[in-house]
Formats: C-alpha cells, structure tokens, sequence
C-alpha cells in the first residue's frame, strides 16, 4: 500500500494498492472531495472532507478500503419542543449526517413523535444520558419530561428547551463536541423560568465568561454576511448604544465570517446609516455625520476590506442583494431582518460570532401556528448545519482534541 498527501496545498490525496487506486480531490469551498478509481470511470462520488490533517486516515478497515478522518461532532438543541425544532431536525438529520456527527439535546418523545409523522427511522439513534466519544452514529441526550410528547407550549417545555440548551454547550466546554446548531426557542418562556434571559447570543456569551459586547449577531447564506451592532434592544435605546467599540467588534467579525464562509480578496462592506436617507447631511439626524462617517473613513482598509460610507437603509440591502457588497454592518435588529426575510433570506443562517466555538442558527422562530404539521421546511436548518460544518472548517478540534481553556460553569 502507498499513501500520499500533500500537507502543504492540502488539497489532494492519493491511495494506491495492488489492485486499485483512488484519487481525491479537494473542493474548498463545500469542504468535500471528488474521488474517483481507475478500474472505471463510474466509480467517483463525494466524500466529507473535513478534520485534520485535512486528509484521510491510513488505518485499514479492510484490505484495500482506508477510512476517513472524523467528521466534526456536532451538538443540535432541539429547542422548544411544542415548536417546529424537533420536526426541521428530523429532517435534517440524513442530510446532517454526511457531514457531521449529530448529537441531539431534547425530549425524547416529542423527536420520536415527529420522526414517526414524517416516515422517519428512529432505530438508528443511540440514546444516550451523556454524549458517549466512541459513537460515530447519531446520538440523542434526552431531557427529563412527561412520558407522552409535548404539543403545547409552557411552562414544562421551557424548561426542556433551557435545559437541553444548558447540556449541549456542556458538552461544547467539556471539548466532546465541536459545535452547536440550536433550534428556535421561545425567549418569553424561558425568561419565566430563568428571569433575563433574552436569547441565544447573550446566553452563550455569558457560559463562555464573555462580555454581551464581545459577540455579534451575525446572518450568512453562501453571498452575503449580515452583521448587527445591537440586537435584542428596544428600538428606543438603539441610538445611545452604537459606539465605536460596538462598530470596531461587529466589522471585525463580518470581515471574519466572509472570509472564511467564502473565498473574498478583498471584502466589500457596507455600512447602513442609521437615520432616513442616512442622515441627510444632518437635517434627519447627526449620528452619521458626527460618528457613523468618520469612523468609515478611519477603517475604509480595516483588515484588508473595502469599507463604505453610510447608505441610507432603504438602499443598502438592494444594493447588497444585487451582489454589491458582500457584508453589510446594520445598526440595529429590525433594520437588518426585515428586509432579508423579505428578499428571500429563507435559508439564511444566524451565527454567533467571537466565541470560541462555532455556534449556528436557522433564521426563524418556533413557528407555533405550523408545529406538528409536517409542513415546517427544514431547508434553514439543514443550512445552518453546513454553516456549521463550514466554519468549523479542516482544523476542527475533534473529541481526541483537549477541550477549551473554559471554565464550566452552568449556574
């Protein structure tokens, strides 16, 4: 037997024996590999390309066959379970499954209730009380709860849907996953039972012993990267929280998210002004003219990107949709989700940037009125796990890796 790599390009593998070889080809921006033999030309297909040392393992699963590094293992909270979370993962899970290892946080019964409404398997997951290193297959960590499934939002299900969050970013911080993809949650009940609870980003930020001004709410497709520089605020306060150390943190992170979501020289962003028609000289409004402007002029280079001057809002996102731009910084909430939902941002993913792990989102909530319809449309969540997978990239820590220098404190 003969391996080869190329650790320098990292981009083709090559295994030869007796009787066969194969030839593996890196494509960067899907983390797959076309591989193909020379006994015929039907034999090529796809293969995950993904972990260090961004090759393929030379241990012999048989004769001839090698076997592939490990996927990256990827926790999923399911979140609230009277929501359309259990029923999108469900039908992610095939399309999860050749990219990562999932591991499931939720109830039980309400996942088994949905996969047996859409026709899906359930005998091929292992159900396990913590996530076990050696598994390669599909895992479920279920969340103590009712019996029966749970079809009704309350009391009951925030707390599953809190705790099932609280145990997949365990098993990030004890170093047995690599990354997180949550389903929608709903924060008005969460916050009943854990009182100032205002969503993902701000929790995940405080497991890490992070700041909420050190992480960014972050939207992707393959495009465009949507950055916030205040999320979930009243729309009151927007205007006395954007500073320069909010617009500094939330370029950073856009410029960081586009250039590893996609191959870009140099990133084109775009700044959405605050005010209509972005101020208008300052007849509409002087945030523009006092800080947004100069501080585009300063960081017009910042990390190697192509920084624009205030737009006015009603034109940036037209401007960015049209290929203009490939990131675009929004000042608040509102002013960036209105018009992605409705230019077609559907399978848009939501990402937490500045922690030190991956963490990934579909860009819709629990969708109460449709839950346990089968009618849910898994595409956003089956995006926001490639997400995932993507941003993780080849240099993933794996479950043999040591796990993040994080304390881990749940209380």
């Amino acid at each position: 037997m003969r391996l080869s790599y190329d650790y320098k390009r990292h981009d083709y593998f090559f295994y030869s024996s007796r009787n066969k070889s194969f030839s593996f080809e890196r494509n960067f921006h899907t983390n797959t590999c076309t591989f193909s033999t020379d006994n015929s030309s039907n034999n090529t297909g796809i293969l995950y390309f993904g972990n260090i040392p961004r090759g393929f393992s030379s241990k012999k699963k048989g004769k001839n066959d090698i076997e592939p590094r490990m996927k990256p293992i990827l926790a999923i909270s399911l979140g609230d379970p009277a929501g359309i979370g259990p029923e999108i993962t469900a039908a992610s899970l095939r399309h999860a499954s050749h990219v990562c290892h999932p591991v499931l946080f939720g109830h039980w019964p309400t996942f088994v209730k949905n996969c047996h409404d859409l026709s899906l398997p359930t005998d091929n997951i292992c159900v396990h009380s913590s996530v076990k290193p050696g598994e390669t297959g599909i895992q479920f960590i279920p969340i103590d709860g009712p019996d029966a499934p749970i079809v009704t939002p309350g009391v009951e299900a925030a707390r599953i849907q809190f705790e099932s969050l609280r145990r997949a970013v365990d098993a990030i911080l004890d170093g047995r996953c690599d990354a997180i993809t949550t389903a929608p949650v709903s924060k008005a009940w969460i916050d009943r039972i854990q009182p100032g609870f205002t969503g993902h980003t701000e929790y995940l930020a405080e497991r890490c012993g992070m700041g909420r001004e050190d992480v960014t709410m972050v939207f992707t497709n393959n495009e465009l990267v949507v950055g916030l520089i205040t999320t979930h605020i009243p729309l009151r306060d927007v205007p006395d929280t954007i500073t320069r150390e909010r617009y500094v943190r939330t370029l950073t992170h856009v410029i960081d998210i586009v250039k590893r979501n996609r191959p870009v020289e140099v990133p084109r962003i775009a700044v959405a002004g605050l005010n209509p028609h972005a101020g208008e000289d300052g007849l509409l409004g002087s945030e523009e003219q006092n800080f947004m402007l100069p501080f585009c002029v300063e960081h017009r280079h910042f990390s190697g990107a192509l920084v624009s001057d205030p737009i006015p809002p009603d034109a940036v996102f037209r401007d960015a949709f049209s290929g203009k731009y490939d990131g675009v910084i929004a000042a608040y909430h509102d002013q960036a989700l209105i018009p992605l939902k409705l230019g077609g941002f559907g399978g848009a993913t939501n990402v937490t940037a500045g922690m030190p792990f991956v963490r990934t989102s579909p860009d819709h909530g629990t969708a109460y009125e449709i839950a346990g319809t089968g009618i849910a449309d898994p595409a956003a969540m089956k995006h926001a796990i490639e997400t995932a997978v993507r941003l993780i990239g080849p240099d993933a820590k794996t479950r043999h890796a040591a796990p993040p220098h994080i304390e881990n404190n749940a209380d």
